[in-house]
């Protein structure tokens, strides 16, 4: 039985990433599919944003505030350092995702290059370009920040690596990104390491989710 339900559309990036924090957790959950912009969904979020959790009597939207809600309000592995270095460094990486990768990696590349065609369109060649570009710079940044430690805010996951990985995983299905992170060792190391975590095969089907 379901602890939470996400109330979302099945394909967000962002209820990816509220999804693995949960099964990282190891909380049951499902997803609601719900209609963009609805009356419904403004009720639940003004800004009509996906998802939004809720847990009993308690309905909470913002990712970050869910992830951190999953994270303190269950039992399971703790999801954020205890220092005080630490959590501000597992800060600054989602919003580095949040600002910077989602427009990059997920808007630029992985929606016009995959999505757009999907849907009968044309891709932005020029958006792609531009994103590209941007694209190896923030791997730069990413295998740095790799370099000595195995997970974005240290030794063990945290809501950080949940943030990063949704983005960096579609990314890595276009041409550009795929040719970009065959230059990145740190960020291939980093998505392979992800990707043999049980909280992805319980996620990656987020279709099949959807009640």
């Amino acid at each position: 039985m379901s602890t939470i339900i996400f109330h979302s559309q099945p394909m967000s990036v962002y209820l990816w990433t509220a999804s693995l924090v949960a099964a990282e957790k190891h909380v049951p959950w499902t997803v609601r599919v719900i209609e963009p912009g609805s009356d419904e969904h403004r009720r639940f979020n003004p800004f009509a944003k996906s998802p939004v959790l809720e847990h009993g009597a308690i309905l909470l939207y913002e990712t970050l505030a869910i992830a951190h809600y999953i994270d303190r309000a269950f039992d399971g592995p703790e999801l954020q350092p205890e220092s005080a270095l630490d959590q501000a460094e597992m800060l600054r990486w989602v919003s580095l995702v949040n600002a910077y990768m989602f427009p990059t990696m997920t808007n630029g590349l992985a929606k016009e290059r995959l999505l757009v065609p999907s849907q009968g369109g044309v891709p932005d060649e020029a958006l792609i370009e531009r994103s590209a570009g941007e694209f190896r710079h923030q791997l730069g940044v990413i295998d740095r920040a790799l370099a000595s430690n195995p997970f974005l805010a240290g030794e063990e996951i945290s809501i950080a690596d949940c943030f990063l990985f949704p983005h960096l995983h579609l990314a890595s299905l276009t041409p550009e990104g795929a040719d970009a992170l065959a230059h990145a060792r740190m960020a291939s190391a980093w998505l392979a390491r992800m990707r043999a975590r049980p909280s992805y095969a319980a996620t990656d089907q987020l279709r099949q989710k959807a009640a």
